[in-house]
């Protein structure tokens, strides 16, 4: 169940009393023995003031423990146990300042940060809550807390996997779990900021999406799609490129992260970008197609944009000023069918048919003893394992190669730690060596098409879903 435990706490700890006061921290103080203990977290103020906490710092304050885990973006359950950690209502005690206008803004040590609103933050309000068993959501939410863990069943976390801190909401009962890109890992800083408005874009296409604010942030974070555009006035704009969210709904393929159909783009189809008051910006496919110089911004010079483009703006060097809408709403694809998998060509000989063309070999190279180089023959030649994945649109099959059994075969050294992989149009993503090999079903799958391979992995982060694979280095 959910408790609370009252710790010794250290006695220099409470010579910053007067940030559970409401009066006035110390910019840059730190408990003294952060020092000892290596400072785990940075706590950042409104102001600017900034606090360095250890682990050791962190466990003598109240410790709040319960039951969690999280549902990732393709409905796979991971991450299930019991966590230990420090409230997070508990923890904004120590800022100078904390109501609600303001949220919290957590930072990963890879730059990935996504911002909890107050309710989230001091009740628990506003996670979405779902059947760890079925996936679906909960029809009767359980109370939760919003915790910064650092134990899951009596034992520090994985540093290999989730860092010595990690963003984790707790209930008394194992009967729910929240959306993964809530339970941040490898958490470094926590900063309180005044709020932004909560704000949701469509996505209309094959299959129709919702974006929230925090999921778009998510995507626009440094490790992840985050591209920048600066105008001639020197502002600076943050966002994800437009062909990256038409991906999101321009097919049937449910996977995420890299998902992007060359194929229909090329064909042609029309986009509408459009405003809260209707007014629509159009582009031909073939225009946008895998450009990132087209831009859905959602901040200026590290701001929520002003409430004339608020709370999305298309800007890039390849628009016009005409075309530089704010205040985005929608965006609507116009494809001409729903493609799915199965209506693909399944040989390379009914590819060359098609006039589809195969991708080059994928490679697997790094700390392995045989570095592999596969072309789409060698691969096909291996016996080949269905799996049924959970997706956004419910269950479906891929068929590909176990990736564990290949990286048997390259042979893994020893001092490997994660696999890097690379698409062919430059995307890449990163996975812990540790994850993989506790994933059974991890594949090397057929892609949209024959010669295009994409990594599967049932029961991690969609942005790890990478469509046709270049290379896979083991690092």
């Amino acid at each position: 169940m959910i408790r609370t435990r009252l710790a010794a706490f250290l006695a220099v700890l409470f010579v910053v009393a007067a940030c559970t006061s409401g009066g006035s921290s110390t910019p840059s103080s730190a408990p003294a023995s952060s020092a000892a203990s290596g400072a785990a977290l940075t706590l950042v103020a409104a102001n600017g003031s900034k606090q360095a906490f250890g682990l050791t710092d962190l466990e003598a304050m109240p410790a709040t423990s319960g039951q969690a885990g999280f549902k990732s973006s393709t409905g796979s359950i991971g991450g299930i146990g019991q966590y230990t950690g420090v409230a997070f209502k508990d923890l904004v005690t120590k800022l100078p300042a904390f109501d609600q206008s303001m949220g919290l803004n957590v930072t990963a040590s890879d730059g990935y940060a996504i911002t909890y609103g107050y309710d989230q933050v001091m009740s628990g309000a506003g996670f979405t809550e779902y059947d760890p068993g079925t996936g679906a959501e909960l029809k009767s939410p359980l109370h939760v807390t919003m915790i910064l863990a650092y134990e899951k069943d009596g034992k520090p976390l994985d540093p290999a996997t989730d860092g010595s801190l990690r963003v984790m909401v707790v209930s008394d009962q194992p009967t729910q779990v929240v959306d993964g890109h809530w339970t941040t890992k490898f958490v470094t800083t926590v900063e309180a900021k005044p709020l932004a408005k909560a704000w949701t874009l469509h996505l209309q296409g094959a299959i129709t999406l919702d974006i929230d604010r925090a999921t778009f942030e998510s995507g626009a974070a440094p490790n992840c799609h985050a591209k920048t555009w600066t105008d001639d006035q020197g502002q600076v704009w943050t966002g994800i490129p437009l062909w990256l969210l038409v991906g999101r709904v321009d097919d049937a393929d449910s996977h995420e992260g890299a998902a992007y159909n060359d194929a229909l783009a090329s064909a042609g189809y029309t986009v509408d970008v459009v405003a809260g008051d209707g007014t629509t910006v159009t582009f031909d496919s073939r225009r946008i197609k895998r450009d990132d110089n087209i831009i859905v911004a959602h901040l200026v010079s590290g701001n929520p944009l002003p409430d004339k483009y608020f709370p999305l703006r298309l800007v890039g060097s390849d628009l016009t000023q005409k075309e530089m809408l704010g205040q985005i709403a929608t965006i609507a694809v116009h494809v001409p069918a729903i493609a799915s998998p199965s209506a693909v060509p399944t040989s390379s000989a009914q590819a060359a048919a098609s006039g589809i063309e195969a991708a080059g070999p994928v490679k697997i190279t790094g700390l392995v003893a045989n570095p592999l180089t596969l072309g789409d023959a060698d691969l096909r030649a291996m016996d080949l394992a269905t799996f049924t994945a959970q997706t956004k649109n419910g269950p479906q099959d891929f068929q590909g190669i176990h990736l564990n059994a290949l990286l048997d075969t390259a042979g893994l050294k020893p001092e490997a730690k994660k696999l890097v992989i690379t698409a062919t149009d430059g995307y890449t993503a990163e996975v812990f060596l540790a994850e993989v090999r506790s994933c059974p079903n991890a594949l090397l799958a057929v892609g949209d098409s024959p010669g295009h391979w994409m990594t599967l992995f049932p029961d991690l982060p969609a942005d790890t879903w990478v469509k046709n694979v270049a290379t896979i280095d083991v690092q």
